[in-house]
């Protein structure tokens, strides 16, 4: 059996009751954090041209466009999700890095709500979907081209995966599906810090959803798209891809427990949020003002992809500057930091030109900060592991504020707390579209431009 069949094969003979009960537990939480961001995202400026967009395409109304007020077709709906669910560049991140609930959990949604399958069901595709792309990523990651952004690569497939398996699709039309993905990828690492890479994990949830219903119609593709001569490991990793890694223990364990996922506690790339604690700590730990600061040393590995004059105020999500700089000036680091007003603000181009980067770990993993002050002293503090990650989980509660932060922009606080109790219930919920038509209602905070 060939390695594309046998995780078609996979994804139909595994059911929601095979489940440990931490995978569940895993899902619910990683729902209820990916849900969060679509909602938050629905109100940023890229979602507004989403949004609008989308109204202006039309289409069949089968599928909530969350926070508009709005039903289309469900690949339609799930491109669109998928982006508000990037957009805070906020959700989870898997081991290798790859936005998997973007990709997902979308095409899940956008499918089973028109199906009304139960929440049993979507956290059964949403295991199966963020399983078969974190085994693609890490299966591929040594020889990845970086120019490529791993979820424009490895998300179509599993956008097709969780769809296949909303759909109640065959062996034979769940291969057909994850063929007519493999042919979906794409996505350039250089429109990171712009509204593009949103689309990446939102195209990816759109085609994993488009490439199920073909496959349901009796579309058809190669059987072997992963693993032909002229397939997607030759065309995009020269076929240096580990086969082992993809299809060796399918069901033994689970990649939303083993590695795992960070839950990030700041709106900003993964590789800023070691950065931004490490700041927050400094300041707090010495009671520092900006003005006490003559200058900020940031050591870590890298220097971020955005460098130190972020062209936007979405771009400073990519620079280690730009998120050391609104730690040290606000104190704290929120969706709002993330704003060209915040961006441009003179105190914030006055604090830019401080803080300094040596590309240089004092340890493994380790991020250290060290405050020059005006007075001659210098301060210093570091995070190895930041709140939320893996290594440092947060708790419920912790974990509940940055849900209500996100949430809180769109929903009342009554229907916050409705749907934050169906999500950690989820595997009760009956009928999906209950959830669907409690979160599709219309945000009046929107950002417009």
């Amino acid at each position: 059996m060939g390695a594309t069949q046998t995780l078609a094969q996979f994804i139909v003979d595994t059911h929601y009751e095979q489940f440990p009960a931490p995978v569940v537990t895993a899902a619910k939480v990683a729902i209820l954090d990916g849900v969060a961001n679509m909602l938050g995202g629905s109100t940023q400026e890229v979602a507004t041209l989403i949004g609008q967009y989308t109204k202006a395409l039309g289409g069949a109304p089968h599928a909530t466009v969350i926070g508009w007020g709005l039903k289309t077709n469900a690949p339609a709906a799930a491109f669109a999700n998928g982006v508000f669910g990037h957009c805070l560049d906020y959700e989870i991140q898997g081991f290798p890095p790859t936005h998997g609930t973007s990709s997902c959990l979308p095409a899940a949604l956008a499918l089973g709500e028109a199906q009304h399958v139960s929440g049993k069901t979507i956290i059964e595709a949403y295991v199966l979907g963020w399983e078969i792309q974190g085994r693609l990523r890490a299966a591929s990651a040594p020889a990845s081209n970086p120019a490529f952004h791993p979820p424009g690569l490895v998300g179509p497939l599993g956008g097709a995966a969780s769809s296949a398996k909303v759909l109640g699709l065959n062996p034979q039309q769940t291969l057909m599906a994850l063929g007519i993905a493999a042919s979906r990828t794409g996505g350039l690492t250089a429109n990171t810090g712009t509204m593009v890479k949103a689309t990446h994990p939102g195209n990816a949830a759109r085609m994993g959803a488009e490439a199920a219903l073909l496959a349901q119609m009796g579309y058809t593709s190669s059987a072997e798209a992963l693993e032909a001569p002229t397939g997607y490991a030759a065309a995009l990793f020269r076929g240096q891809f580990d086969w082992e890694v993809l299809t060796q223990g399918l069901g033994a364990s689970y990649r939303l427990v083993d590695p795992g996922f960070d839950i990030k506690r700041f709106p900003a790339q993964v590789y800023m949020q070691n950065p931004i604690e490490a700041v927050l700590t400094l300041r707090q730990r010495y009671q520092l003002t900006p003005a006490m600061v003559d200058y900020l040393t940031i050591y870590r590995q890298g220097r971020g992809h955005a460098g130190p004059a972020p062209k936007s105020g979405l771009d400073g999500k990519f620079s280690v500057e730009y998120c050391a700089a609104v730690a040290l000036l606000d104190g704290r680091v929120v969706i709002d930091s993330f704003t060209d007003a915040r961006r441009f603000a003179p105190d914030m181009e006055a604090m830019l030109r401080k803080i300094r980067v040596e590309p240089v770990e004092p340890a493994p993993g380790v991020v250290q900060v060290t405050a020059h002050l005006h007075d001659g002293n210098t301060v210093s503090a570091e995070c190895h592991g930041f709140k939320g990650s893996a290594a440092n989980p947060m708790t419920r509660a912790e974990h509940l504020e940055k849900v209500w932060d996100c949430v809180g922009r769109v929903l009342a606080t009554p229907e916050a707390t409705q749907m934050i109790a169906l999500l950690e219930d989820f595997e009760h919920v009956p009928d999906v579209s209950v959830l669907m038509q409690l979160i599709g209602q219309p945000t009046t905070t929107r950002h417009e431009g």
